[in-house]
């Protein structure tokens, strides 16, 4: 989401030309797999195309709520993103490889991770289960982390619940503006 008078969203495409951010060894999932191919360079890229301005807040889905999470996590313990405001993570679960900067997060002191997040979970998404949702929705604890429930299975909030995943959106932006 980019600043302005009218919410402008940009997508960011992953550096390795496909639609994912990593790989990991054939047989696991995001959640179980020890390391990831790829990912350094998708946070990179993703932490420059944040610095390079303009934008508040950063919305991603399944794989790319995994990699939202990595980057919200490193600019709310301020190891990164300085100006990120918020972050609305859709139908994630723990990107294990990066379960202990999670849990870093989880233990920081307020001062040190100060970033509102939105976690948009499905009780019947059937990819990544909604209890891992809840896991990365934990470790974001100052301020506590919102969440939205729906039952559409591994999705976006569904558009009946838009204008609520707006809202929250501008009132994160308004509150960080105080």
């Amino acid at each position: 989401l980019q600043e302005g008078t009218a919410r402008t969203f940009h997508a960011i495409d992953a550096p390795s030309g496909r639609r994912t951010w990593w790989t990991y060894p054939a047989g696991e999932r995001s959640f179980t797999a020890s390391s990831y191919e790829g990912a350094e360079q998708s946070i990179a890229a993703v932490e420059a195309e944040l610095e390079s301005g303009g934008y508040v807040g950063l919305l991603g889905f399944s794989q790319g709520a995994m990699l939202a999470a990595i980057v919200a996590a490193r600019a709310s313990l301020r190891e990164s993103c300085p100006l990120l405001r918020f972050a609305v993570i859709c139908a994630a679960a723990v990107p294990k490889p990066y379960e202990p900067l999670l849990e870093r997060l989880r233990a920081a002191p307020e001062a040190a991770a100060a970033l509102p997040t939105l976690h948009c979970l499905s009780e019947v998404d059937s990819i990544n289960p909604p209890e891992l949702g809840e896991a990365v929705a934990a470790c974001f604890t100052h301020p506590a982390s919102a969440t939205l429930w729906h039952g559409d299975g591994h999705d976006v909030p569904p558009p009946r619940l838009a204008a609520e995943v707006l809202a929250w959106m501008d009132k994160a932006v308004v509150a960080d503006a105080r």
